[in-house]
């Protein structure tokens, strides 16, 4: 049998001798505790832990509004059952506002109606410390879990950037002339190193975003520069591959001047570098394109028609199964192609896109390539 420890706040005895006697009588193992008063009251629960408080409403030196808002202050959270001679329903309203668990008139007392609320309130109570306890065990996780990507992300940076750094020197002969074979092994391992640095970076940068760490600075941007400064980054690559790689602005440039929106710069770039990268990788013959146009969308919740742009990454490469497609967007889901990466570039894509109000979508078949299409507000 469960054993129940609570604390009877009441200056009359004979009420404390009936709180006592239904509590045995409802054949409750109870170990009680008596005060008198308000003072003698924050005295013993300063010293001991309780179950259960059952409290009169007027007491000596103040009534029970004042205790069970002074007990609750203290952070005292275990249940508490005001007992009263009234019934008057606005006091039991203010009593559970201020933080009582339940209200009894004294009238009301007995074996049944104690048994019936001190087991109710202990429940509760022990249901929110449960759930408390979870949040915080949750929390702490969350904490070691963020913790540890830091720290392991910054451990890997610093010897990749050192090892790309030293790569670099060899391939420029600062420590003497090697042999041209010597040269194309130094460019792969350069190439590999840099794929490393790049998965450590985006392992950071989705960590950042899922912990809510991530604050983006926007302001103006115009698109079409950002595409353009991404090409010219990614172009080496695909001449590698003899790929065409085209940009084609002309829809747009008819439409308005700049194609301009609200974004951040740096994190857009990221995203257009991410997916045109990949058409370049899993493309092995012919082309890459970027088109970019006007359209409107629907708003949500306005449901008036707003002006996006819509930037299209369309390549001849392998293509994406029908499976893979509903979860290319997916937290560390890698695709069936085997030259697939960690599966966190689109995700990352995908959150930066939301977090500037826009979309992402994909259409592809198998063998035939994939076309990426960007939705942005217009600024």
């Amino acid at each position: 049998m469960e054993n129940f420890k609570v604390l009877i706040v009441d200056d009359d005895e004979i009420d404390r001798i009936s709180v006592r006697r239904a509590l045995k009588t409802a054949n409750l193992t109870v170990d009680s505790v008596e005060a008198w008063d308000c003072k003698s009251a924050i005295a013993i629960l300063e010293q001991q832990n309780f179950d259960c408080i059952f409290m009169d409403y007027r007491l000596p030196d103040q009534n029970g509004l004042v205790l069970v808002r002074d007990i609750r202050q203290r952070g005292i959270r275990i249940p508490l059952v005001v007992l009263t001679g009234q019934g008057d329903e606005q006091i039991a309203v203010e009593l559970m506002k201020a933080g009582a668990s339940d209200y009894l008139p004294k009238s009301k007392i007995s074996a049944e109606a104690l048994a019936r609320i001190l087991h109710n309130a202990v429940r509760i109570y022990r249901a929110e410390q449960d759930a408390e306890i979870a949040k915080q065990q949750r929390e702490q996780l969350a904490r070691q879990r963020e913790d540890f990507v830091y720290r392991l992300t910054h451990d890997l940076r610093t010897p990749l950037v050192a090892a790309d750094r030293m790569l670099t020197l060899f391939e420029e002969e600062a420590f003497g002339p090697i042999p041209a074979e010597m040269h194309t092994a130094i460019a792969t391992m350069i190439r590999s190193n840099q794929n490393l640095l790049q998965m450590v970076n985006t392992i950071l940068e989705v960590y950042r975003h899922d912990a809510g760490h991530k604050v983006l600075s926007f302001t103006l941007c115009n698109i079409l520069n950002v595409i353009e400064e991404v090409t010219q980054a990614l172009q080496p690559l695909a001449k590698e591959k003899n790929l065409q790689l085209m940009v084609d602005a002309s829809e747009v440039a008819n439409q308005v001047r700049s194609p301009m929106v609200m974004g951040d710069y740096l994190e857009l770039n990221r995203v257009f570098t991410n997916i045109l990268g990949n058409a370049i990788k899993f493309t092995d013959q012919g082309f890459v394109s970027i088109h970019l146009s006007l359209v409107e969308e629907t708003a949500n919740l306005t449901m008036n028609p707003i002006n996006m742009i819509a930037i299209a990454i369309e390549d001849t490469g392998a293509g994406i199964s029908e499976h893979d497609q509903p979860h290319l967007f997916e937290r560390f889901r890698q695709g069936e192609n085997k030259r697939s990466g960690s599966g966190l570039g689109l995700y990352l894509s995908h959150r930066i896109i939301e977090a500037h109000q826009g979309k992402i979508t994909v259409r592809s078949q198998l063998g035939q390539g994939s076309c990426f299409c960007v939705l942005l507000p217009v600024a």
